[in-house]
C-alpha cells in the first residue's frame, strides 16, 4: 500500500472565503472556484455576484437571484460572442455560464421550478459549447432500462486511436457537465478518453427520467462499459472507474462486480453512505432523499442501508486509489479509512490529505488533486 500525506501548517493554510456568514455557502463557492484553473469559472466573475450577495446575507432568494444574473450575462456574452464568429470566446462563456446555473439552484428546494430551470439552461449552453470543441466533447445518449442515461465522450483528439478509457461518475449532487471540469479537461491531456453521464440519482437521468440511486451500481456501469465498448476509439483492455464524493461508494461497488474494469477510484472514501454521508452531513439529507426517491427521512435510511462497501472492498482485486481530507465536512473520513483497512487487493495508493487538500473533494487543493487523480490513472491502465 502506497499511503502519503499532506501536513501542511494549518496556521498557514489559505482558503478564498467569499461568504464567512455561511459555511454552506462557503464550502460550495470554493467548489466553483476549484474550477477556475480548467474554465469552469472566473475569479472576479465570482467575486463580483459575492460582493453583491454581501458578507451577512444568509437570504437563499438573493443567493439564487444574484448566481442566475451572473449566469445570464455570461451567457449573454457567449452568445454574442457566438454571433460575431468568436468561436472560443463563445465556447468559453458558455462553459462558465453552465457552472453558474448549477450553483444558483444548489440550494433550492428539490421541488422548486427554479431548480429544473436552471438545469435546463446550464446545459443547454454546455451543449452548445461542445459544439464548439471540434467533436471532441460527443454527446451521447446509453440505453438504459427503457430509456437512456445522457452524456458526454470526450477524447484528446479527433482520430479512432484506441485509447485508455475513464468512466467519472459524480457525486450526489452534480451534473455530467459539472464533471468535464473535474476530470474532463486532465484526463484528455493525458491521452486518455473520459466519459461523463448521468447515471441514476443524477442530472437529467433523477429530473426527467425518474432514475433514482441504486445500491447495485454495477447495473448501470455496464451498460455504460457495453456502449463505450463498441467504439473504435476505446481500448477495452484499459478501462477506469472514478467516482466523486458520493460516487466514492458508486465507482468501488460498481468495480467489484464488473470485471472490465481495471482501476479504481474513490475521490472521497466512504464505508456506509447511511452512517458517513446521511447522518454526518444534515444538510445535504434532502438532497438525498430525493436522488434516492425517498418519501421522507424513513425510507431514505432504509434505501440508503444498502449502500455499504461491507463485503463488497474485499471483492475488489485490481489497483484502488483512494482520496480524502482530514476536514472533510460532508464524508466522514472514518468511513475511508475503514474501506482502505478493508482492502484485500495488493495494490492500493491512499492520499489522506491534512492541511491543504482537507477539505471536501480537495476543492482548496483542486489542481493537485486533479493532477494526481489524471496521472495515477495513467500509470495503471498505461
Amino acid at each position: 500500500m502506497t499511503n502519503s500525506s499532506v501536513a501542511d501548517n494549518r496556521d498557514a493554510l489559505s482558503i478564498i472565503e467569499l461568504f464567512p456568514q455561511d459555511e454552506d455557502w462557503s464550502l460550495q463557492t470554493m467548489r466553483l472556484l476549484a474550477q477556475v484553473a480548467v474554465g469552469g469559472s472566473d475569479l472576479f466573475e465570482c467575486a463580483r455576484t459575492a460582493a453583491r450577495i454581501g458578507r451577512t446575507s444568509t437570504d437563499g432568494e438573493v443567493w439564487q437571484r444574484e448566481w442566475s444574473r451572473t449566469a445570464e450575462e455570461t451567457t449573454a456574452a457567449g452568445e454574442a460572442a457566438l454571433e460575431r464568429g468568436d468561436l472560443t470566446t463563445a465556447r468559453r462563456a458558455l462553459q462558465r455560464s453552465c457552472s453558474y446555473w448549477r450553483h444558483s439552484e444548489f440550494f433550492l428546494d428539490t421541488q422548486d421550478p427554479r431548480r429544473e430551470q436552471a438545469y435546463r439552461n446550464g446545459t443547454a449552453n454546455f451543449q452548445k459549447a461542445a459544439e464548439l470543441t471540434g467533436g471532441l466533447i460527443e454527446r451521447i445518449r446509453v440505453p438504459f432500462e427503457g430509456t437512456t442515461m445522457d452524456g458526454y465522450f470526450v477524447k484528446p483528439d479527433a482520430s479512432d486511436t484506441p485509447r485508455p478509457t475513464v468512466l467519472f461518475l459524480g457525486g450526489a449532487d452534480s451534473w455530467a457537465e459539472e464533471l468535464y471540469f473535474m476530470g474532463g479537461t486532465e484526463f484528455p491531456s493525458r491521452g486518455l478518453n473520459v466519459v461523463l453521464v448521468d447515471t441514476p440519482g443524477r442530472g437529467g437521468s433523477l429530473r426527467f427520467k425518474k432514475l433514482y440511486s441504486r445500491p447495485d451500481y454495477e447495473m448501470p456501469v455496464a451498460a455504460v462499459l457495453d456502449f463505450i465498448s463498441e467504439r473504435s476509439d476505446v481500448d477495452t483492455d484499459r478501462i477506469g472507474l472514478a467516482g466523486v464524493s458520493f460516487g466514492g461508494y458508486y465507482a468501488p461497488r460498481a468495480a467489484a462486480f464488473e470485471p472490465r474494469v481495471k482501476a479504481v477510484a474513490a475521490w472521497c472514501g466512504t464505508w456506509s453512505i447511511l452512517t458517513d454521508f446521511y447522518e454526518f452531513y444534515p444538510p445535504l439529507q434532502k438532497q438525498l432523499q430525493w436522488l434516492t426517491g425517498s418519501a421522507d427521512d424513513a425510507e431514505a435510511r432504509a434505501k440508503l442501508a444498502e449502500f455499504t462497501l461491507d463485503g463488497v472492498a474485499q471483492k475488489l482485486a485490481i489497483p484502488v486509489y483512494v482520496m480524502h481530507g482530514t476536514d472533510d465536512l460532508i464524508m466522514d473520513i472514518e468511513g475511508a479509512r475503514r474501506f482502505i483497512d478493508a482492502l484485500t487487493t495488493d495494490d492500493v495508493t491512499a492520499d489522506i490529505y491534512d492541511g491543504a487538500g482537507s477539505l471536501h473533494c480537495s476543492y482548496d487543493y483542486f489542481s493537485v488533486a486533479t493532477a494526481r487523480l489524471a496521472d495515477w490513472f495513467v500509470h495503471k491502465l498505461g
